[in-house]
């Protein structure tokens, strides 16, 4: 028996019967070596996955053609015989684990640098540079583009060689099957594009030869059902499209969005809306008519969710992206009526940060993604204690580690509550996912048995008295000193997101362009207020040290805010009663009535009792906040190294 009967029901898939319709979406994890080729990370990265209940694990996108095709530095490949080894082990590891092993081929096209194919220029079906990779491609002949449908079948025919259940073609997110179908990217007059058929020539060719090569396997097509720029690809030409590559013979369409220049709509900020994308799935949906079954995707969180969106007819199977990051065990927890036990994923993209550094997949929420065949912390036996100071992200994940490896664990918090940076985070408009994880972790405290003490700023004193075997502080940190004094009307930018100092009255006045400054500018107005935000930065910079998916669409709001006036390359240099003082460009000098005048100026670690720990020869970490300034992940994976190196 399940709560989900539909999400948990079998369905048919080409030849196979899937126990479940939960699919695991293609990621990227720059976990493959330099040469493209499998390694023991990464196997065990999809072992792990495979393990949690899902019914098919699809493989990232894998090049079939390194020469010209890669879509980033690290990137799995399959593009000749010597790396067939590789995905011989990875697709009997999920097979073994308990799901069917599906393998997404990949071109990169037009979406790629130099940088990443050995000094050469990209190719696309016409020469229309991406603005994000700044790279002018040339358009390929109709010789190559005839021998790209060989490159595809001859990747798939190692696929099957290997041993994997299923293929797909990435036709989604702007890469090369998608540039050419669509008329953004398509500007061809001959056999491979020009009308909407010849735009879907060469799809429609992979899609044909692949089937060749794969026999009877399932083929699944992911194809972006909206681009969102101007002249491209729209719903109802996807539709279209989507029945024309079904007839070809693909057995299910995979529905997504987006190309390079609308990052935004295929990597989700963390305001996106859960679930906004199955609107489109339905529709391609409805125009198949039961002629293959179509996949849903996009920021689909909670099980519920899924439920609906079979039960209404949006879907047939639901494929789950970054929440098999967050906890590879969503589909048994939620089988099981283990709900309230998932760690969810709040579309914080620290995981796509990680990838765009061309580092190793990662999860700000749970620390162990990309590291899966590394040794988790040692269970102890000795019951011995471990006391945490601060009640933040870092703290409490931390605690609930230490309780889950058999330690003993006392935790102080300052505040009054638990929850410190993540309820700072979570204040700015559309940044509320935060508290799933904030509530998640006071869960997980409550049922580990953590002795938890707010309202208690710990010394050292107090933590000597109990004689710890083991200290973890994560006791964040504080403003810098600014040039502005804080008093009167002029507060810390922290303590209003903090909710410890009241918001108003306006005008405001946010003086720093960080992220923090970005935030309360934007929270102010939202509440109201007209604001000025002030800068000593040129515009560009805006926010720059945040995750380059959310600054791209904080910045384009705040640009764009009726009640927001940036002053960029700019100083405040005095306060005098309700009048700023402030000094822009070439020294000229304005004046400001304000109600407000809240200080973003930046933070520094607030670590008092490291030192007298060290002295008295306790064994201690210092993470997050308290160590360096970075992000909820930061403090996280802090504290999961700092155990595992007990």
């Amino acid at each position: 028996m399940t709560d989900y009967p539909l999400l948990f029901s079998p369905v048919r898939l080409g030849r196979l019967t899937l126990p479940n319709r939960i699919v695991m979406a293609a990621m990227e994890t720059n976990l493959a070596d330099a040469a493209g080729a499998v390694t023991d990370a990464l196997v065990a990265h999809y072992r792990r996955r495979a393990a949690g209940g899902a019914a098919m694990v699809t493989v990232e996108y894998t090049c079939i053609d390194q020469a010209e095709g890669k879509g980033s530095a690290i990137q799995l490949a399959l593009d000749h015989d010597g790396l067939t080894a590789g995905h011989v082990r990875l697709a009997a590891a999920i097979a073994e684990a308990g799901a069917a092993p599906c393998l997404q081929l990949h071109h990169a096209g037009r979406q790629t640098s130099p940088r990443f194919i050995a000094g050469r220029q990209p190719v696309a079906p016409s020469v229309h540079e991406s603005p994000m990779f700044r790279t002018t491609p040339r358009a390929l002949p109709g010789a190559e583009v005839a021998a790209l449908v060989e490159r595809f079948g001859e990747a798939a025919e190692r696929a099957v060689a290997a041993g994997y259940a299923a293929i797909e073609l990435h036709g989604a997110h702007g890469y090369l099957l998608g540039q050419f179908l669509s008329p953004w990217t398509n500007r061809r007059d001959d056999e491979w594009g020009g009308d909407f058929a010849r735009r879907l020539a060469f799809p429609a060719a992979v899609v044909r030869r692949v089937r060749r090569a794969i026999g009877d396997r399932p083929l699944i097509y992911r194809l972006s059902a909206a681009e969102f720029v101007p002249g491209g690809l729209a719903a109802d030409e996807a539709a279209a499209a989507a029945r024309a590559l079904v007839a070809a013979g693909a057995d299910a369409i995979h529905v997504s969005t987006g190309v390079a220049e609308r990052l935004d709509t295929n990597v989700d900020p963390i305001a996106t809306p859960e679930g906004w994308r199955l609107g489109l799935a339905r529709r391609v949906r409805t125009a198949l008519a039961g002629a293959a079954p179509v996949i849903g995707v996009g920021v689909i969180r909670r099980p519920e969710m899924a439920e609906a969106a079979i039960a209404e007819g949006s879907a047939d199977m639901i494929a789950l992206g970054r929440a098999l990051l967050a906890d590879p065990d969503w589909p048994r927890k939620a089988r099981d009526g283990r709900v309230m036990a998932i760690r969810p994923c709040t579309s914080c993209n620290w995981c796509i940060q990680r990838l765009a550094g061309h580092g190793p997949v990662g999860c700000a929420e749970n620390p162990a993604v990309g590291r899966d065949a590394l040794p988790a912390p040692a269970i102890r036996l000795d019951r011995p204690l471990a006391v945490v100071v601060g009640g933040g992200p870092g703290g409490m994940a931390g605690a609930a580690t230490l309780a889950d490896a058999g330690w003993r664990v006392r935790l102080f918090e300052a505040g009054p509550r638990l929850g410190g940076g993540i309820d700072v985070s979570a204040h700015p408009p559309g940044k509320d996912k935060l508290l799933w994880y904030r509530d998640h972790l006071v869960r997980r405290l409550g049922e580990s048995g953590v002795a938890v003490t707010c309202g208690h700023a710990a010394e050292a004193a107090d933590l000597l008295a109990l004689r710890p075997d083991f200290v973890l502080l994560a006791t964040g940190s504080r403003d810098r000193e600014s040039d502005i004094p804080i008093g009167g009307i002029v507060a810390s930018a922290f303590d209003v997101l903090a909710g410890t100092r009241p918001l108003g009255p306006g005008p405001v006045l946010v003086y720093g362009g960080g992220e923090t400054g970005c935030e309360t500018a934007e929270t102010a107005a939202a509440e109201g207020w007209p604001v000025h935000l002030v800068t000593r930065s040129p515009l560009r910079q805006l926010a720059r040290s945040a995750e380059f998916v959310y600054r791209r669409t904080l910045v384009g709001r705040l640009r764009s805010h009726p009640r927001i006036a940036i002053h960029a390359e700019t100083r405040l240099l005095a306060v005098d009663g309700t009048t700023a003082i402030l000094e822009g460009p070439g020294d000229d000098r304005s004046e400001i009535t304000v109600g407000q005048i809240l200080i973003a100026q930046g933070r520094q670690p607030a670590n008092t009792l490291s030192t007298d720990l060290a002295a008295a020869g306790v064994r201690h970490a210092v993470i997050g906040d308290a160590r360096r300034g970075g992000r909820i992940g930061e403090a996280v994976n802090d504290a999961w190294d700092a155990i595992c190196a007990l």
